[in-house]
C-alpha cells in the first residue's frame, strides 16, 4: 500500500477527476513542499518506534468508563510535544491545544481512546508480518497513534499554525458519544470545523445516523428456586420483549430508510438458583430516517410494556435519542472536498458515506462541519479477533498531516 512520494503525483491528476462543489483546499504542492516532505519523513524515519508505541498503547485497557491510564499516557505525550494548553475534563476527555496566529480557524481533530470491550484488562497484541491483532488495536487505538505521531512529525518539521488546533481524545465513544457531547455541551469555544478520527481508511462520513437506543430493566420480587413456582419473572419478561422485538418489521431499502436493531448487552439475576429481582437490556436502534427511527421506538416501548404487564412485572425505560442529521450541501462542501482530494493523492479511492456513527455525529447535529476520517485497514472489529493492518497505518498518518497542511490556509 505505501509508495512513494513521486509515484503518487504521477497517479494523482489521473484519479482526481474535477466535481462539481466548492474547490478542495489540497494541491499537489502542499504535499511536494519541503515542510511535508520533512513530515513524511519523520513518519519513515521512526516506523518501528511508531509500531512499538501502537502495541503499547493498544495493551493499556480502556474500556468506555475506565479510560484514566490511556488519558494519563495522552496527558504526557501532549506535554512532550509542548502543546500550549493541557488538560482533562469532568468526564475524562483530554484536551491539548495548538495555538495559531490568531487569524484563522478553531478546527478540532477528534479520536476516541476508549474501547468497546468491557471487562478486558489483559491484552496482548500479535504480529503476523503486516497484521497486529488484538481486541482495539483498529477501534479505536490506530487512530490515537495516527494523532499523535502526525502531531510529533509537524512539531519536528516546524509546522507554523495559523489555526488553533484542538486535540480533543475523548472517552465513551462506544458508549454513545459520551465524551464528546459533554465537552460540546460545556464549551464557550465556537468551532469553525471537526474532523473526528475513526474507520476505515478511505472512508469519509459526513452525515450522523439517528439512535434510538433503549435501556431496559424488568424487575420483580424474586424467590428461591424451590418456592418459585408463579413468582413473575423478569427474565421471561425479557426473553417475550425481546423475541418480539425482532419480529417488528424494519426496512433495509430505500437506503434512505435503512434502519438496523440489536439487543447487544443482557444483564441480570445473582443466583442460579433464584428468580431474578432485576433484568436488564440494552437496544441499539439505529436508522437514517428519523420517522422510521421514532415509529420502530415507539413500537419496542409498546412491546416491553405489554410484556411486563403479562408477566407481573416492573418496568422501566431510558430512552437515548440523537436525532439524523445531515449539513445542507455537506457532501460538496470544503472540508469533504478536501479530504477526497488528500486520499486520492495517496492512492487511496475514498468512499463517501452520508451517515456516519462517530464523535463527527455531535457537530453535525450543532451544524459545524464535521466529518470522520479513517485511520488504517482493519477487520474484525468489536471482536476479540480484531485486526489491522501496518501499512494502513502510515497512509492513514500521511492522511491527517496533508488534512492539517490543506486546512492551515
Amino acid at each position: 500500500m505505501r509508495k512513494t512520494l513521486p509515484l503518487f503525483i504521477t497517479c494523482w491528476f489521473a484519479l482526481a477527476a474535477p466535481v462539481a462543489g466548492q474547490e478542495s483546499l489540497f494541491k499537489p504542492e502542499i504535499a511536494l513542499s519541503p515542510l511535508a516532505q520533512d513530515v513524511f519523513s519523520f513518519i519513515e524515519e521512526h516506523q518501528d518506534d511508531i509500531i512499538e508505541e501502537w502495541i503499547r498503547l493498544t495493551e493499556i485497557p480502556a474500556p468506555s468508563g475506565h479510560e484514566q491510564q490511556r488519558a494519563q499516557y495522552f496527558v504526557e505525550q501532549f506535554e512532550a510535544a509542548g502543546l500550549d494548553e493541557i488538560s482533562v475534563d469532568e468526564v475524562g476527555n483530554v484536551i491539548g491545544i495548538w495555538r495559531g496566529s490568531g487569524q484563522g480557524q478553531k478546527i478540532v481533530f477528534a479520536p476516541h481512546m476508549d474501547t468497546v470491550f468491557q471487562d478486558l484488562w489483559d491484552i496482548q497484541v500479535t504480529r503476523e508480518g503486516n497484521i497486529l491483532k488484538a481486541p482495539g488495536i483498529g477501534d479505536n487505538t490506530a487512530s490515537c497513534i495516527n494523532l499523535l505521531w502526525t502531531l510529533r512529525a509537524l512539531k519536528h518539521a516546524g509546522f507554523a499554525p495559523v489555526n488553533d488546533y484542538y486535540f480533543l481524545v475523548t472517552v465513551g465513544e462506544e458508549m454513545g458519544k459520551v465524551g464528546m457531547k459533554f465537552y460540546f455541551d460545556n464549551t464557550q469555544e465556537q468551532f469553525d470545523k471537526i474532523i473526528a478520527l475513526d474507520g476505515g481508511l478511505g472512508g469519509i462520513t459526513y452525515g450522523a445516523f439517528g439512535f434510538g437506543g433503549r435501556e431496559v430493566t424488568f424487575t420483580g420480587p424474586g424467590a428461591h428456586t424451590l418456592s418459585s413456582k408463579g413468582v413473575p419473572n423478569p427474565n421471561l419478561a425479557m426473553a417475550k420483549a425481546v423475541e418480539q422485538m425482532y419480529q417488528i418489521s424494519i426496512p433495509t431499502e430505500p437506503r434512505e430508510k435503512w434502519t438496523v436493531l440489536n439487543v447487544g448487552l443482557v444483564r441480570g439475576g445473582r443466583s442460579r438458583n433464584a428468580v431474578s429481582q432485576e433484568t436488564t437490556f440494552y437496544v441499539d436502534l439505529r436508522s437514517h430516517d428519523q420517522e422510521e427511527l421514532e415509529k420502530v421506538g415507539r413500537r419496542i416501548d409498546e412491546i416491553c410494556l405489554k410484556a411486563a404487564e403479562e408477566e407481573g412485572v416492573e418496568v422501566a425505560i431510558t430512552r437515548r435519542d440523537d436525532k439524523a442529521a445531515q449539513i445542507p450541501g455537506a457532501r460538496n462542501s470544503i472540508l469533504v472536498r478536501t479530504a477526497e482530494e488528500v486520499l486520492r493523492f495517496l492512492d487511496v479511492e475514498p468512499r463517501l458515506n452520508p451517515w456516519g456513527v462517530t464523535d463527527a455525529n455531535i457537530g453535525i447535529r450543532r451544524g459545524i462541519p464535521s466529518i470522520s476520517l479513517g485511520r488504517t485497514v482493519s477487520r474484525y472489529g468489536h471482536t476479540l479477533q480484531e485486526e489491522a493492518e501496518i501499512d494502513g497505518l502510515f497512509v492513514g498518518m500521511k492522511q491527517v498531516a496533508l488534512m492539517f497542511l490543506s486546512l492551515n490556509q
